[in-house]
């Protein structure tokens, strides 16, 4: 990989004119610029409901859900500031937990349904179900505590008795890059679902992936402390020709994420050290 193909400078000067102030705030603190950060930072945190979780759409005072509180503080993980903010991460971990239910998935909580949520956030299907088993196992992973192993177990036990070889999961393709990562970190890659899995992944025709998609996929590796993979040399590789003239890397959620997905892209460049 040719460190010159990143144009850093015009990525940084991208989110500083067309970011929101959490995306600058992590900017400043990815940049090293702790010390003038540390009350923005906890302004940013005081989002945070007091069940431990993060409001929905990210509203102040919304109902707690699952995918805005792992959004919120997986940029953290990466960033690894983990203990300077371990409270408000155990509040969320714990948030998380309580919606795990006995047959292992996790689940929006079933009040979201006043709230006219979206598909993937809709509870009570299998699709959900999955996909959110997904997400919260692997960022459980990227936390690194053992102490939450028993509920990755369990969770990874309800994913096994949901797959099929043929198919894969029945859900979105965000909880196959979700879990197959997971599943090789706690059963191997020599595990029937980690291998066929993860040649389902070397399937995806990358070009129809926006940006947004293959770095998550980069992320769900690293949290899975897999980021030597060689999967991930291939993502990165894919992702790092798709910066952009302006020097952002595009959403698959409309321009207005852009520059969300470009901290991101970054923080993962930086973490795997080819900035």
């Amino acid at each position: 990989m040719n460190e010159h193909l990143i144009d850093s400078s015009k990525a940084i000067d991208f989110i500083r004119n067309k970011g929101k102030e959490a995306e600058k705030l992590k900017l400043a603190l990815m940049l090293g610029e702790k010390s003038a950060t540390t009350e923005k930072l906890n302004d940013h945190l005081n989002l945070q409901n007091s069940d431990g979780g993060i409001p929905l759409r990210m509203r102040e005072g919304s109902l707690s859900t699952i995918g805005p509180t792992i959004t919120f503080f997986k940029d953290f993980l990466i960033l690894d500031l983990k203990d300077e903010i371990k409270d408000n991460l155990y509040r969320a971990v714990n948030f998380l937990l309580m919606n795990q239910h006995e047959d292992g998935f996790f689940e929006e909580p079933q009040s979201i349904k006043n709230f006219e949520p979206s598909i993937w956030e809709s509870p009570g299907t299998d699709p959900n179900r999955i996909y959110c088993s997904a997400i919260v196992i692997n960022f459980l992973l990227g936390v690194g505590d053992d102490s939450y192993r028993n509920f990755i177990i369990k969770s990874i036990e309800y994913l096994s008795r949901n797959w099929r070889d043929d198919s894969g999961f029945k859900s979105y393709p965000h909880a196959l890059w979700n879990a197959i990562p997971s599943f090789i970190a706690i059963k191997g890659e020599e595990d029937s679902i980690s291998r066929r899995g993860l040649e389902m992944l070397q399937t995806f025709n990358l070009e129809n992936y926006p940006s947004s998609s293959i770095v998550w996929m980069i992320e769900s590796f690293i949290n899975a402390g897999l980021e030597n993979h060689r999967f991930v040399t291939r993502l990165v590789d894919a992702l790092i020709h798709r910066q952009t003239l302006d020097g952002k890397w595009e959403s698959e959620d409309g321009e207005e994420y852009d520059a969300t997905t470009t901290l991101t892209v970054l923080l993962v460049l930086k973490k795997l050290k080819y900035i």
